[in-house]
């Protein structure tokens, strides 16, 4: 390894160090089980840490650079006995993944079938956890505020899920009181995990539905019937892009976004609704103009820096938008 390669890892550890003290105290004060420790704080250290109560996940962020090089693996083995060591754990405790750009249905493929499932708590609510089997986890820790904001919101309000992934937005409607709430996924296994996290939860009632469908395709064929539900809170966080053999179209977040909101305010949002429209896409541009929005009664309001928790470095880990009427100042 370089001379250069290892003051940098020397640099990681002193930097895991502090960062673990500092996050600690915080997690402990804020009540929070779940959080991110470390996010490519060093440039030459490309990787992120996430803590859980039973383990920590270590992603690799190398780009292709840097996994060519004949040291990648010598660092990469150093990084997990740097990591191990600080926080005192056997490394049967550390869960390694490469993190890479999804492609059509990756986000659904599974990595390994070790069944390595737990229930954690966030804001007194359960979610169950898989740091093994899947890319990510089943709960995305950056959206923690934003589904705190959506449980206040949701009081005596139907509330609809587009991309609902594992429930959580879900669960944390039905704790804030929603009248009900209905969640849609391509994925049966996203679908299956987001019913035992709302059951868990004590939610498993006919107020809280769960659809595995293709989204586009059920909004198509909803569109189209005249005695449609509306709804009083959409929240959608699409994937980037996905060209996944259920899926009837190719969906890109760029390209496709402006006239899936659209057709969300004119046929699914009830009078004074609103719809939360999340992305991770880094470089995502909101093609609603906002005279638009006005022409129809609304404004969007960028909530993206105020969503982003104070763990998450990264200020482009997603960004969040909120379509509300003209006038509402609730938000």
């Amino acid at each position: 390894m370089t001379e250069r390669g290892l003051g940098a890892l020397i640099m990681f550890e002193n930097r895991l160090r502090k960062l673990k003290k500092e996050r600690e105290k915080w997690a402990k004060r804020e009540n929070i089980n779940c959080y991110r420790i470390y996010s490519e704080d060093i440039p030459q250290v490309p990787c992120i840490l996430d803590r859980y109560p039973n383990g920590l996940v270590l992603y690799d962020k190398s780009s292709l650079r840097f996994q060519v090089e004949t040291d990648h693996e010598a660092r990469l083995k150093e990084i997990v006995r740097i990591v191990t060591n600080v926080f005192q754990i056997p490394e049967d405790q550390l869960f390694f993944k490469k993190r890479k750009k999804q492609k059509g249905s990756d986000q659904y493929e599974k990595l390994s079938i070790e069944g390595n499932f737990f229930w954690t708590k966030e804001s007194n609510l359960e979610f169950q956890i898989n740091l093994t089997d899947y890319l990510d986890t089943g709960l995305f820790l950056d959206h923690r505020i934003t589904r705190s904001w959506l449980k206040e919101k949701s009081k005596n309000k139907s509330v609809l899920n587009l991309f609902s992934y594992t429930g959580a937005f879900s669960v944390y409607a039905a704790s804030g009181g929603a009248s009900k709430t209905k969640s849609i996924d391509l994925s049966k296994t996203y679908c299956d995990w987001a019913y035992r996290n709302l059951k868990q939860n004590g939610f498993e009632s006919p107020k809280h539905q769960i659809i595995n469908a293709d989204i586009l395709k059920w909004i198509e064929d909803e569109a189209k019937n005249t005695n449609r539900e509306r709804y009083d809170l959409i929240f959608l966080d699409p994937p980037t892009f996905s060209n996944s053999k259920k899926m009837y179209e190719e969906w890109d977040v760029q390209t496709k976004h402006r006239n899936l909101l659209l057709l969300l305010l004119a046929k699914f949002l009830s009078d004074k609704g609103e719809i939360w429209f999340s992305t991770n896409f880094r470089k995502f541009k909101m093609e609603v103009e906002d005279e638009e929005w006005k022409e129809r009664g609304y404004k969007c309001i960028n909530k993206t820096k105020e969503s982003i928790p104070l763990d998450f470095r990264d200020d482009k880990i997603h960004q969040l938008f909120c379509i509300v009427p003209n006038g509402d100042e609730t938000i």
